[in-house]
């Protein structure tokens, strides 16, 4: 009789051991079921590298998203006008109250005759010297004011007012004929200019000097702006290449030229969420992009809209 309840008893315990463990590693499994197979193949993530932050204004962090992509623009929506017929107050999703100035910025890149830009192939790219003087010439006889890129942005971020009919003159990525053909244009015709100079280029072949530069910077009709070190697109690099690009481009700038710049130009017009804040903590105040349209506000202060103008009469653009 011992016998077989000794027997009944290990079989009793032998169904009922397999039965804990498989709970247990179900429980384990519930709750990560890769991790308990495999432990030391899926770490921990990193946490992302985070730069220190920098003071700017706070008005920039209340009335300013980072949502922004350049596919996918919010439009603000006019309410009422205030000061000059350039000037609105608009209502702006997650802000408390937008402002806007109707000023087109201008886009342009290389500045030479057609003929001599077909030859050296990149005619895409450029504007006639001869019919981006008439594009200045008309501006001029028909009284439009010429600004500074920085004056427009404080005039939005002081909620301020820009003179009837501005308009704003941005030449990128400082060839050579830039300095030849456009500067020529601004000392001519008394117009203030606004050069966008990628620091690591400034000398390679095709490109502006320092020299070049700073007769321009000394110059009361042109103006300079941190458009990166080596042109890369910012919304296809990481944080700290962004960083790079912009910090070391800055330094430049002030070693060479003796500017302090907080505006920065997106190359190919290329942004993101994460160059957006970056560039935010690096306490730059605006940035323009490529993006069409003419309303400039405190809203898309970091992604300013441009318009591209090609070899047609400047009055077929509206102006």
């Amino acid at each position: 009789m011992y016998k077989k309840l000794f027997f009944f008893l290990i079989l009793f315990f032998s169904f009922l051991l397999p039965s804990a463990v498989y709970a247990q590693t179900a429980t384990d499994s519930a709750i990560s079921p890769t991790l308990a197979i495999f432990p030391t193949l899926f770490p921990s993530p990193t946490p992302s590298p985070i730069i220190n932050s920098f003071p700017i204004l706070q008005k920039l962090d209340a009335l300013t998203t980072p949502t922004a992509t350049p596919t996918a623009i919010p439009t603000a929506t006019p309410s009422a006008a205030v000061a000059s017929d350039s000037a609105q107050s608009v209502d702006a999703p997650g802000a408390s109250q937008d402002y806007c100035l109707n000023v087109p910025i201008i886009l342009y890149h290389h500045v030479e005759p057609l003929a001599i830009a077909t030859q050296l192939g990149h005619a895409s790219l450029t504007e006639d010297s001869q019919i981006f003087e008439e594009h200045i010439s008309y501006l001029v006889s028909h009284q439009y004011h010429f600004l500074s890129l920085e004056d427009l942005v404080h005039a939005i971020l002081n909620h301020g007012t820009v003179p009837p009919k501005s308009v704003v003159i941005t030449i990128d990525d400082g060839y050579i004929d830039d300095y030849t053909y456009a500067f020529l244009m601004a000392k001519k015709y008394h117009v203030i200019m606004n050069f966008m100079i990628p620091t690591g280029l400034v000398g390679q072949p095709d490109y502006m000097t320092w020299d070049h530069l700073k007769e321009m910077a000394a110059s009361p009709y042109a103006k300079i702006y941190n458009h990166t070190t080596t042109h890369a697109a910012l919304g296809l690099i990481d944080q700290d290449q962004i960083v790079q690009e912009i910090t070391t481009a800055n330094k430049a700038l002030k070693t060479n030229l003796g500017i302090n710049n907080d505006i920065v130009v997106y190359p190919y017009g290329s942004y993101n969420d994460l160059a957006i804040q970056t560039i935010k903590q690096l306490g730059m105040i605006a940035a323009v992009s490529t993006d069409p349209g003419t309303n400039d506000c405190i809203s898309n202060i970091y992604r300013l809209p441009r318009v591209r103008v090609g070899n047609e009469p400047i009055e077929d653009y509206g102006y």
